[in-house]
């Protein structure tokens, strides 16, 4: 029976690893929660939710995450935005959610008092541009956006009238620079690359050798090794490797074998599996296990999460402001 979608509403949290602010803290009209995310552990499967009213957008600085919208999987790292829509609903998959470090926030740009504090020209156009999007991940300056939205946390965890109106600032540049680069990343990837990747993750136990590839592309080898890792960034090899470690720590987690799991994903041996298993996750495939036989678990109201031991007091709130290219 398939699992019913619940609304997430998120609670305040304030740990080593995991921050959380939620609208009676931040003051913000339209600003439902901003959080922080740096994990120490290995965190299980988000539950199927969606955020009532509200777009979520999700900043990736580190790491690899995973997110699934209507059965589609959007893999993400570093420098990725994520982005779901009003009430839309939404998971992680089935694999736990590997080391990562992450921002997100949700806003209502219905909200009866206002947005941002902008002026209701400026939310309207946001609105029909957020809505509008043309792709659900966007491509950030990533050494800029980890300092907008670092700074604009600070600012808001500084409690204080000035720090609100810095971060608010700061998240008004952060969404405008995000409706921007949009249109930039929907160019990036062309319709023979992305046709590749569907067909890479729809056949992720195929062996996959690059000949099959390039005729997926219609493209030479050469020219698909090429194009594939000047648009996406990494190699189809590594791309393909991923993936089928991501896949390899789903059935691992179902208590298939090494030598099943090496055998399904098409890899040549068990060993050479282990060996990039490894490469990949930095632990074996039976270090994996004991490893998240202690994951962490998350829910909207943070019970039972286990935060990493505190060893020093978090730095105070910056007082510049974040972006080179000045506030908005």
């Amino acid at each position: 029976m398939a699992q019913a979608p619940i609304e997430w509403m998120d609670s305040p949290i304030e740990t080593k690893e995991r921050k959380i602010m939620t609208r009676d803290q931040l003051g913000v009209p339209g600003l439902r929660m901003i959080g922080h995310h740096s994990t120490a552990h290995a965190i299980s499967a988000l539950d199927l939710h969606y955020h009532k009213d509200c777009f979520e957008l999700t900043y990736v600085v580190q790491g690899n995450v995973r997110f699934s919208v209507d059965g589609r999987m959007y893999p993400l790292s570093g420098g990725d935005l994520f982005i779901t829509l009003p009430d839309e609903v939404h998971d992680t998959g089935s694999a736990p959610m590997s080391l990562h470090q992450m921002y997100w926030f949700q806003i209502n740009l219905n909200h009866p008092d206002g947005f941002l504090f902008m002026a209701e020209p400026a939310v309207q156009l946001l609105r029909e541009h957020l809505y509008q999007l043309p792709a659900r991940v966007i491509k950030m300056d990533a050494d800029q956006a980890t300092t907008i939205m670092s700074d604009a946390f600070q600012y808001f965890r500084s409690g204080t009238e000035l720090g609100q109106i810095q971060g608010t600032q700061l998240l008004g540049l952060f969404l405008l620079q995000a409706v921007e680069r949009a249109d930039l990343t929907s160019f990036r990837i062309t319709p023979d690359i992305g046709r590749t990747m569907d067909y890479i993750l729809e056949h992720i136990q195929d062996e996959l050798p690059m000949e099959e590839l390039a005729q997926v592309a219609l493209l030479s080898v050469s020219r698909f090794k090429q194009k594939f890792k000047l648009e996406i960034g990494t190699s189809p090899r590594n791309f393909i490797n991923f993936h089928k470690v991501e896949a390899a720590k789903r059935l691992l987690l179902e208590g298939r074998s090494v030598t099943d799991v090496a055998m399904e994903l098409n890899f040549s041996s068990s060993n050479y599996f282990s060996s990039v298993f490894r490469r990949y996750t930095s632990f074996s495939p039976s270090q994996y296990l004991v490893y998240m036989a202690g994951a962490n678990r998350i829910s909207p109201d943070n019970a039972g999460y286990r935060d990493a031991p505190k060893d020093e007091d978090d730095p105070p709130p910056k007082k510049r402001s974040a972006s080179a290219a000045g506030n908005p």
